[in-house]
């Protein structure tokens, strides 16, 4: 890496390419060097954005370039696993979109992959690198809300099939539906809010009631709504929520994540910020404290997290170990409920 620049390519030049190739500007430190996606037209507007030199039809090309020193992998999610692999064995770095994967088995083949090649994976879970979110881990690092022993966290959407071009509701090329795609963003905030206990057992029940009417989408073999009831190593808890389609008052849909703990409460999305409740009265009254969000958020906060991890000063907080785990989660909500069952998280 010439410079202690790392040179970048960016496979899928959707709003993921795009959002990673505004993060790497910001973070400084990357030079986004190729682009490839399957239509020109997208492909040029992000080489025209990001000052890229070199573009490609083909990610296999991308991937074969030796200037290219990191892969974004911002494809459908079903080809996470394949074009990561595949940029692990080419000695790339990489940083893939979420979900991880569409399944634990292919999670456990990235990691293995990323060992083999001494390369770092980084999952691209950004709503840990908000503003909200990392002042509310911050306060819980310090304490302030005591031993957080349980979360609540939830992403609603009212009405909101993701339509695109008919991947997200076909579990084949999914993974899943609402639990996998949105529902996924809030169980890995909540978890590692919580300090990221080890999983051990989860309830879950998945739902397909609106969906199909609402998308209008060909094929829908998917949840359309998801809730479940984890239970961590210690004895910490969550609640997590998804929908994509959801009967509910409008003004409720939107995020959720509340932490409670045994000397305060910890809310990461109000009106006003994350907020920290704390000297609750017998009346259960309690003193609200705003939480400072720190400088670097967003895209650029994942992305300089990124480079910390390439020049291995720092372990990715979210990395390919981290991905096998939360997939192992997501595993065993579906299991649980296609059974009905409380399952083990294998």
């Amino acid at each position: 890496m010439a410079h202690n620049v790392t040179r970048i390519g960016i496979i899928g030049a959707g709003w993921p390419g795009q959002a990673h190739a505004r993060g790497c500007a910001e973070a400084g430190g990357f030079k986004v060097v190729a682009v490839a996606d399957l239509i020109p037209a997208r492909r040029r507007q992000l080489i025209s954005e990001s000052g890229a030199t070199k573009e490609y039809a083909d990610a296999k090309e991308l991937i074969a370039d030796k200037e290219v020193d990191a892969v974004v992998v911002g494809v459908p999610n079903h080809l996470h696993a394949p074009t990561a692999i595949a940029s692990l064995r080419a000695g790339k770095h990489v940083i893939c979109e979420t979900p991880p994967t569409i399944s634990l088995k292919e999670a456990r083949q990235v990691a293995a992959a990323a060992a083999k090649a001494g390369r770092v994976v980084l999952y691209g879970f950004q709503r840990r690198f908000g503003g909200a979110e990392q002042a509310s881990k911050q306060a819980i690092v310090k304490g302030y809300a005591g031993d957080v022993y349980h979360a609540r966290a939830a992403w609603t959407r009212t009405r909101g099939v993701p339509v695109g071009t008919g991947w997200f509701t076909d579990k084949s090329t999914s993974g899943g539906g609402a639990l996998i795609d949105i529902g996924i963003h809030m169980l890995d905030l909540a978890w590692h809010l919580l300090g990221q206990p080890k999983p051990q057992s989860v309830f879950a029940a998945a739902h397909q009631k609106l969906g199909p009417a609402v998308s209008n989408n060909g094929t829908y073999n998917v949840d359309d709504a998801a809730f479940a009831l984890l239970r961590f190593e210690g004895g910490r808890t969550l609640e997590l929520g998804a929908s994509w389609a959801l009967n509910q008052p409008p003004q409720q849909q939107g995020i959720v994540c509340r932490l409670h703990g045994d000397k305060g409460a910890v809310d990461v999305y109000t009106p006003s910020g994350a907020m920290l409740y704390r000297a609750f009265s017998p009346k259960g009254d309690a003193k609200a404290a705003p939480l400072k969000p720190p400088r670097v958020v967003g895209h650029a906060s994942l992305m300089r997290h990124f480079k910390e991890c390439i020049a291995g000063k720092a372990e990715p907080t979210v990395g390919a170990n981290e991905g096998v785990v939360l997939m192992r989660m997501i595993d065993a909500m579906y299991r649980s409920a296609q059974t009905g069952k409380s399952v083990e998280v294998r």
